[in-house]
């Protein structure tokens, strides 16, 4: 079940990658709106450490690990244009399950009562990031080979919100009786950040996108940041692919105890534009 739910998911990326998404930003009217819609997929790995009083501990969960044990993945980004205004949304969401493990344990005073035991791990979890974006120069690309050539190098500031929310979950049962262990956390972390987009060819362009954000106000996290570096192709006047790499790190406190969460990875992206 596991490979038929990887051959399924990685199938309908590379296909919807091959077949979809954005027009150029060149290729457009500035006076007006245009808008972009993409599905993507993070091959992300998951990092995590804990810091206590009594010590530090330090986990790794690679890609491969997380696709065995997934259940449901949703990636989306969308992105509307207004002149020198931007808007831009981009939701994930993980729904993981661990497979069950048994094991029989021996109660009692002697140790002659064996009783079948069980556990399994559970995480859901969300990511949305809602952020509005001002250009900040449009200028000619200094790398430029042909006078006239259009190529441009392109920078925008913004600023937003990016709403987290996980619950990890232990679910156990001992003979008839089953407990849950886990609660929600939810959080959010204003962000600022800048976009920087460098048109290498006509259709080529290289992607920087960096935040930061959290500050340690309220609930939010201590201190989060966030990376994001791409290479897209237009491959028509409306498609668009894009390869990349993405990193999430959030410090974040959680009673007396400080977790530092990293999810890092390859992403592949089509979008549509229209």
């Amino acid at each position: 079940m596991g490979d038929t739910r990887r051959s399924i998911a990685l199938g309908l990326a590379l296909a919807a990658a091959l077949t979809a998404a954005p027009r150029d930003s060149r290729a457009a009217d500035s006076d007006k709106p245009s808008y972009e819609v993409g599905l993507y997929v993070w091959g992300n790995s998951l990092v995590s450490e804990i810091d206590t009083d009594e010590g530090s501990a330090t986990s790794r969960i690679p890609f491969s690990d997380l696709l065995d044990n997934l259940n449901v993945a949703a990636m989306l980004r969308a992105r509307a244009n207004f002149d020198k205004l931007s808007l831009v949304f981009d939701g994930e969401y993980f729904d993981l399950e661990s497979d069950t493990h048994r094991q029989t344990i021996r109660l009692g005073p002697q140790g002659n009562l064996e009783v079948e035991a069980s556990a399994k791990v559970k995480l859901v979890q969300y990511i949305l990031e809602l952020n509005a974006g001002y250009q900040i120069f449009d200028l000619d690309a200094p790398y430029s080979l042909v006078r006239g050539d259009e190529l441009r190098t392109r920078g925008e500031l913004y600023a937003g919100a990016r709403y987290l929310s996980m619950k990890p979950e232990v679910e156990v049962q001992v003979g008839a009786q089953r407990t849950d262990i886990g609660n929600w956390e939810s959080w959010v972390d204003g962000v600022v950040g800048a976009r920087l987009a460098f048109d290498l060819s006509e259709n080529v362009a290289l992607g920087v996108q960096g935040d930061v954000g959290g500050f340690d106000i309220g609930q939010s996290s201590k201190f989060a940041w966030m990376q994001i570096t791409s290479l897209s192709w237009r491959c028509s006047d409306s498609m668009t692919l894009a390869l990349g790499y993405k990193f999430l790190d959030v410090k974040r406190e959680v009673g007396d105890n400080t977790i530092d969460i990293q999810l890092r990875g390859p992403f592949i992206a089509t979008f549509v534009r229209f």
